[in-house]
């Protein structure tokens, strides 16, 4: 499989499919505004070759600030996803939707792909809404789990800085920061994260729902720490509650995604090692 279509082809995660799929077609904002879902439609239509598949990397991922923005997050993170999942069946391909651990409340604190969720958070619901309309269209539709993408950040200007250029820029004017030790989640290198995607599509096993992230768990604390070790920057990490952070949206104490149903990725320490060390290999 070859010529994939991917939506939000400039962010993070999206960036990371061009040398997956040579023969890929990316778009992102620049290119077509995916809620004028018709002008959507018919570009996907016009598309010759067709594409094989659809890879869905758009989302509305300001976790507090949905709290304030529900109808612009629901529109994305739900509305949106159902339309294209109609559209993957019409077409009889299959489509890859990205949701997030954040559709779980944490009280279990390990979850696999069949308990259920319990979002504390719009953002979670709005997760959540996408995740059951993507289903619900039914087809070889694939709903893809995973929690704290890290990587080279997209060229799309309006895509996120991850949690670890983060903390770089912070080695550079601080010697001491806090992080956040209750909080807890799977963390998820980019390239891992496509390449695990390429294999869920070439061996087409049965739709539904996939956890994909890297081996282990990690609080903010744990990741600020590892960052700095492998980096070699002497910056002392404290340890904080999340009370010391107040936001709008809350979060999971406790939501690690085990992956039950694919190929275990690799442990997410290795993945920062490469990254930090320059390497960017698209396989694990």
């Amino acid at each position: 499989m070859e010529n994939v279509l991917i939506l939000g082809a400039r962010g993070t995660l999206g960036g990371r499919f061009r040398g997956l799929f040579p023969a890929a077609t990316g778009w992102d904002r620049e290119d077509v505004d995916v809620l004028d879902f018709d002008a959507l439609r018919a570009r996907v239509e016009a598309l010759a070759p067709a594409p094989e598949a659809i890879v869905n990397c758009v989302a509305f991922n300001d976790v507090d600030g949905a709290e304030d923005r529900r109808e612009a997050a629901f529109a994305l993170n739900a509305e949106f996803p159902g339309k294209l999942a109609r559209l993957a069946v019409e077409r009889e391909i299959p489509l890859v939707h990205y949701s997030t651990n954040y559709v779980f409340d944490g009280v279990k604190g390990e979850y696999s792909e069949s308990d259920a969720p319990a979002p504390l958070s719009a953002y979670g619901l709005s997760k959540l809404m996408g995740e059951e309309a993507v289903l619900a269209a039914g087809g070889r539709n694939y709903v893809v789990r995973t929690a704290v993408i890290f990587g080279p950040k997209g060229e799309s200007e309006l895509s996120k800085r991850s949690f670890v250029d983060l903390m770089l820029d912070l080695a550079a004017k601080r010697d001491t920061i806090q992080a956040v030790d209750d909080e807890i989640n799977s963390v998820t290198y980019a390239p891992d994260l496509a390449f695990a995607t390429r294999l869920l599509l070439e061996d087409a096993p049965g739709a539904g729902v996939y956890h994909l992230a890297n081996d282990g768990e990690a609080s903010w604390c744990d990741f600020a720490r590892e960052i700095f070790r492998i980096a070699g920057k002497p910056v002392t990490v404290v340890p904080v509650s999340s009370t010391a952070f107040p936001r709008k949206a809350s979060r999971p104490a406790r939501a690690v995604l085990f992956n039950t149903r694919r190929p275990r990725l690799r442990p997410w320490r290795e993945a920062l090692s490469e990254l930090l060390a320059g390497r960017d290999r698209l396989s694990w």
